[in-house]
């Protein structure tokens, strides 16, 4: 009978696993509301996380993103809407406003219509609440 020399199997490499980096959730979680509007009283607002867009209310108590003071912010209702991440997505819903949320999708030549349930929404998209419109951007 012939003997085979053992061969030694090759050495374990670990993979490395890449580092984790907040760059995903930070991406995620912050935008920006740039203002479309000439004379516009804050020209840009950041969102970071989820954020609620209206008019400060005594009783109610502020609101991150306040319009109060835009042209067009009479518009605008107290709770008007909530901008948030979710899933990697960012999404805004009408909170039972008066004057509505639109979306004009990038690339679009014109708004859509009302919204009436929680709508995706893409950097480059801009955004009318009420008569105040922004263009949502990365942060």
């Amino acid at each position: 009978t012939v003997i085979q020399p053992e061969i030694p199997s090759p050495p374990i490499v670990p993979i490395p696993t890449p580092p984790t980096t907040s760059t995903l959730t930070t991406t995620a979680t912050i935008a920006k509301l740039i203002s479309k509007q000439p004379n516009s009283p804050v020209p840009e607002f950041m969102v970071e996380g989820s954020s609620l867009v209206g008019i400060f209310d005594p009783d109610i108590g502020p609101v991150e993103i306040d319009l109060e003071e835009f042209p067009g912010g009479e518009t605008v209702s107290r709770n008007h809407a909530e901008i948030y991440p979710e899933g990697g997505d960012w999404k805004v819903k009408d909170l039972g406003s008066t004057n509505g949320i639109f979306i004009k999708k990038s690339g679009q030549p014109r708004f859509g219509a009302r919204l009436t349930t929680p709508e995706t929404i893409n950097y480059g998209d801009e955004i009318a609440f009420g008569k105040v419109r922004f263009m949502f951007q990365s942060a």
